[in-house]
This record gives structure tokens, sequence and C-alpha cells, in this order.
């Protein structure tokens, strides 16, 4: 290790800090690197012969490396998001649910090798044309002064949950915060809907909007890939974190038909869980059942080990793309 020109002991353990900050578990940190577990555990062991590409992913994915002709990686755009939150949120009262409160997701993507670098003013437009998915959108652009988009330190940036601004409902739930990059780095938080209507804050969790505001978000990296010039093979990296779930119960709020689903109660015994998964444009467009499935699954099991069984991701993932298809 003497031969080395840095101090890779020192390496390896701040890699291994900013991986226990993040919350991240090797098995997280691998799928985030597009690497294996044994790659991982080996890397945080100090191996030094492993190829440098692997530990060019490892420390990339932990914003502690940036490639050539790269201008941020995801981690650290993740990092910087979560900074610039806290200072808008920093004289808000305690209680404002703009603040989001009782806590939030976090669903960020990152796109591998794009050829296209539009200017700001014009990847603003693009965004404008995404297509519709259900509901509220994700990176949903709107059009009124107060809550418009605005181009910022390199980048574009909405926040929907502006205190003063002209909004018509005013919960966690329509409280979005995004950033996105010229390079197709994107970060979106947003509030849980089931905080702003007919139940106590922090007490339910539903049961399918994480399966299709999952899907929104991939199928949204997989359109603007595109767009930016990727083809079939351009890898997505994704990486999803919730929080405050902790004391919130399973329930069946956005599709109250599917009670069935849910044979007892289910609380979650963990405040916070970190996804993250590599990916494809072609593999988002026909394995999106199973790739939500399996970023998912850690999610379901902070609630009391609840098993979700595959035909609910694949019901609703049918229903989405067929509201999709119905509504261009």
């Amino acid at each position: 290790m003497s031969d080395w020109p840095i101090d890779w002991r020192a390496v390896v353990d701040e890699a291994v800090k900013r991986r226990k900050q993040e919350g991240f578990t090797q098995r997280t940190l691998a799928a985030l690197a597009g690497v294996s577990v044994p790659t991982v555990n080996a890397f945080e062991q100090g191996d030094i012969n492993l190829r440098f590409e692997r530990i060019v992913a490892i420390l990339d994915s932990l914003g502690l490396f940036v490639q050539s002709g790269r201008t941020d990686s995801l981690q650290s755009f993740i990092y910087d998001a979560r900074i610039r939150w806290t200072e808008l949120i920093q004289d808000l009262p305690p209680d404002n649910p703009s603040r989001q409160p009782e806590g939030h997701s976090e669903q960020s993507y990152g796109i591998d090798g794009v050829e296209r670098l539009p200017s700001l003013a014009k990847l603003r437009e693009i965004l404008s044309t995404a297509p519709k998915t259900s509901g509220w959108t994700p990176f949903w652009v709107p059009t009124k002064d107060s809550i418009k988009p605005s181009i910022r330190e390199g980048l574009i940036e909405c926040w929907i949950g502006k205190p003063d601004a002209d909004k018509v409902f005013d919960d966690p739930g329509h409280s979005d915060f995004w950033q996105i990059s010229r390079g197709g780095t994107a970060y979106l938080q947003r509030g849980y809907q089931e905080d702003g209507f007919d139940f106590e804050p922090g007490s339910i969790f539903d049961l399918t909007l994480p399966i299709s505001r999952t899907s929104e978000v991939l199928l949204h990296a997989a359109w603007l890939a595109r767009e930016l010039g990727g083809d079939t093979d351009t890898k997505i990296r994704f990486v999803g974190r919730y929080t405050g779930l902790a004391g919130r119960e399973l329930f069946t709020w956005a599709k109250p038909l599917l009670r069935f689903a849910l044979g007892e109660r289910y609380r979650a015994r963990s405040d916070s869980v970190d996804l993250a998964i590599t990916t494809s444009i072609g593999e988002i467009g026909t394995q999106l059942p199973q790739i939500i499935e399996g970023l998912l699954r850690p999610l379901y099991e902070r609630f009391d080990g609840f098993d979700p069984p595959s035909d609910l991701f694949a019901g609703q993932i049918e229903d989405l793309l067929k509201n999709i298809r119905a509504n261009p």
C-alpha cells in the first residue's frame, strides 16, 4: 500500500464514513455503483487489487469522485439539494406544511453518458413537455410566476411549496421541491400526500402510492434520457429515501378497494429506508414491474416485515400505464 501515491486507507475510511452517513448498506451501495456486494466489501477492507473502474464507481456513487467530463455525481448532487432544502425552510415555523414536518420521500436519478447538453433555458422548455402520468406528475413544471421553475447556480430549481406562493393546496403532499441539471441529474423531494387529509399527520402510509410514484420517476428518467440523446442501453442510476416512517401504519388510502391486500395491521418500526438501483432505458420499458418490486421491497419490510405479493406491483403499474396511454 505504501506504493500508492495517495493515502489509500484514508480514502477507504472516508468512503465508509460517507456510506454510513448516507444510511446506505453495502448492498445498497453495490446496487447504486453497479458492482457486486463482495466488491464493496473488498473495497472497504482496503483491497488495492480491485479493478480501477469499480473503485471509481464506488467513490462516484458516494460523491467522492468526479469523473472526467462530468460536472457532478449523483450523490454529491443529492447532498447539495438537501442543503438547499434546509436553506429554503430554515425560517418557516416548525409545523408549516411546506416543511414536510412528518417526513418525506426523495427520488433522484442520474443518466450516464448523455450526449446532448441543452442550455438550461432549453432544458426547462423540454421538461415542460414531459408526458403526463397520473395526478401530481413528478417534476411538474408550473407556469404561475410565484412557483414556476427558476434557473439557479447551473441548474433548474422548483419549489411548489413556497409559503407565499399562489397555490390551491397547502399541505405536505403539494409542496414538491426539485432540481435538475443540464446532464439529466435530478432530485425530487415530496411530502406525504396522506398527511394532508382526513388522518392524523404521520399516522398512515399508503400501500400503493410508492409503486406509482417511483414508476413515474423512472419513466421520467427514461424519457429525459432519450431527449438528451440516450438509447436503449443508456444507464440510469436511481436513489430513493423515505423518512418519517416510524409509527405509521400501512393503509389502502389511495385505492380503498385493495384493503384485502392487508390481512392485518402493519406498522413501521424504523424511521427511514434508503433504496438504490442501476437500470437502463430498455429495462424500464420492458421490466418496470420487476424493477419496482425489487427496489421497493426493503421499504415494505420496514412495516413489520410486510411481504407484498408480486401481482400487487404488476397490477398497479399496469393501471398506471393504461392511464398514461389514455391521456397522451
